[in-house]
C-alpha cells in the first residue's frame, strides 16, 4: 500500500513577510504570513496534495485583470544579466557596469530567488536595501545599486515579462539621504597637494611621471591618459585636441575632447613616434600580448603611483595602527586625485565655466553655438596653462 504524501509545513519567508509552502522542492508563496488568505491557500494546496491532484499556484492578486506571469526572481535576474552583458559594451568590450549589476542583483537572489517576480513589492525592495546597509555598503553605492535592481524590473516590464505596475511601485522608494541613514558616507575624492606630487615624481618610472604631468596640465581622467594613441590626437592647431575614443558618456551623444597646450605637447611628443594605433604610454616590461594592446591600465597606473608614494614617504619606524593609516592618508594619492587638483587650479585661475569645459562636464544637449564657444574657451585655457 502506497504511503500517503507528507504534509508540508506552513512557513514564514522572513525577508518578504510572506507565507510559503514547499512542495517537491518548489516554493509556493501564499500571501501575507498569518492572513486568512494565506491559510486558505495553504489548505487548498494540502487538500490537492493528499488527493493526488496537480498543485496550482494560488491567486494572491485577485481583482487584477492582468494575468500574473510565472517568472521568478531567479529567472528575471538571469535574463537581465544576459541582457546587461551584451548591452553595456564599448569598442566591442564590456564596460564595468555588468559586474556592478551582478553585485547588486546578488542581494536580490540571496533573499528572494524563488519569489514570483510579479509579487516583488516596495517592502521587498526595502528589505534588499537594508541588507546592503547591513553589509556595510556606502550610501552612494546603495542608491546606485537600488537603481540597478529597479532597472531589472523595468527591463522585464518592457519585455512584457511583468506588469508595468511592478516597476512603477518600486520607483516610489526614495534614495537614502545624507544624515538620515545609518549607511556610511563615501569619502569625497580630494585634490592632492601639488608639493606632495612634486616630491613623488622622482620616485616614479619616467613614463608614469609623464602621465601624471600630462594629467595635471590637461585635467584628463586616468583612463583617458592611459588610452592615448597617436591617431586620436589632432595636431593641426596651436592647441592639440585629443578626441577620446569610447569615453564614459559617449552613449549620451557627448563628445569628449582633451585640450593639450604647449607644455603638454612637449611631454607627449616623444610618445607619438610609434604606429598610430598603438598606445602611447606602455610599461617597459609587460606580458606577451600584441604590441598595440600593451599599455598602462588604470589599475597598474595607480599601483605604480602607490609604489612611488611608499618610496617617497616611508612611514617613520614604529608607526602602526591608526597612526599608520593617518600617515598613509596624508602621503598616498591616486591618479583620480590628480584630476581634482587640475580642476581646482583651473577653476581658481579661470572660473567654474572654464573648468567644466576642460574637464568635459558640459551637458549633452548643448546647441552648436555653445559647443563652439566651449571649443574656443578650451583652446584658450590650454594655451595659457601650457
Amino acid at each position: 500500500m502506497a504511503r500517503p504524501p507528507k504534509v508540508p509545513s506552513y512557513s514564514l519567508h522572513k525577508p518578504s513577510g510572506r507565507a510559503v509552502v514547499k512542495v517537491k522542492g518548489r516554493s509556493i508563496y501564499l500571501g501575507k504570513y498569518g492572513s486568512d488568505e494565506s491559510r486558505d491557500a495553504y489548505a487548498r494546496i494540502v487538500a490537492d496534495l493528499l488527493a493526488g491532484r496537480p498543485i496550482e499556484k494560488p491567486d494572491t492578486n485577485r481583482g487584477n485583470p492582468t494575468p500574473k506571469p510565472s517568472l521568478t526572481i531567479g529567472e528575471l535576474v538571469a535574463r537581465f544579466q544576459r541582457h546587461a552583458d551584451g548591452y553595456y559594451r564599448k569598442g566591442g568590450k564590456p564596460t564595468t557596469e555588468p559586474a556592478a549589476i551582478r553585485c547588486a542583483l546578488k542581494f536580490l537572489t540571496d533573499h528572494h530567488v524563488g519569489l514570483p517576480a510579479a509579487d516583488f513589492s516596495l517592502g521587498d525592495l526595502k528589505v534588499i536595501r537594508q541588507a546592503m546597509v547591513d553589509a556595510g555598503h556606502t550610501r552612494g553605492t546603495i542608491n546606485k545599486n537600488i537603481r540597478r535592481v529597479r532597472l531589472a524590473f523595468t527591463w522585464a516590464a518592457t519585455e512584457e515579462l511583468l506588469p508595468p505596475s511592478v516597476p512603477q511601485n518600486l520607483a516610489l522608494l526614495p534614495g537614502l539621504k545624507a544624515g538620515r541613514t545609518v549607511a556610511k558616507e563615501t569619502e569625497p575624492v580630494k585634490p592632492v597637494d601639488i608639493t606632495v606630487v612634486d616630491k613623488t615624481l622622482p620616485h616614479m618610472p619616467d613614463i608614469v611621471a609623464d602621465m601624471v604631468r600630462l594629467q595635471l596640465l590637461t585635467g584628463c581622467r586616468p583612463d583617458e591618459v592611459c588610452s592615448i594613441r597617436p591617431q586620436d590626437i589632432d595636431r593641426t592647431g596651436e592647441v592639440w585636441e585629443y578626441h577620446v575614443d569610447g569615453h564614459k558618456t559617449e552613449h549620451h551623444g557627448k563628445r569628449r575632447t582633451v585640450f593639450i597646450g604647449p607644455e603638454g605637447q612637449k611631454i607627449l611628443t616623444p610618445y607619438l613616434l610609434r604606429p598610430s594605433d598603438e598606445f602611447c604610454f606602455r610599461p617597459k616590461r609587460h606580458i606577451a600580448v600584441p604590441k598595440k594592446q600593451k599599455r598602462y591600465r588604470v589599475d597598474s597606473y595607480r599601483q605604480a603611483i602607490q609604489r612611488a608614494c611608499a618610496r617617497a614617504f616611508p612611514a617613520p619606524k614604529g608607526t602602526e595602527g591608526k597612526a599608520l593609516d593617518e600617515w598613509n592618508r596624508r602621503h598616498r594619492w591616486a591618479p583620480n586625485q590628480v584630476r581634482h587638483t587640475a580642476a581646482t587650479s583651473i577653476r581658481q585661475r579661470f572660473g567654474l565655466e572654464a573648468a567644466q569645459v576642460i574637464l568635459g562636464h558640459s551637458k549633452a544637449d548643448v546647441t552648436q553655438v555653445y559647443a563652439e564657444r566651449d571649443i574656443t574657451k578650451g583652446r584658450e585655457v590650454a594655451a595659457l596653462i601650457g
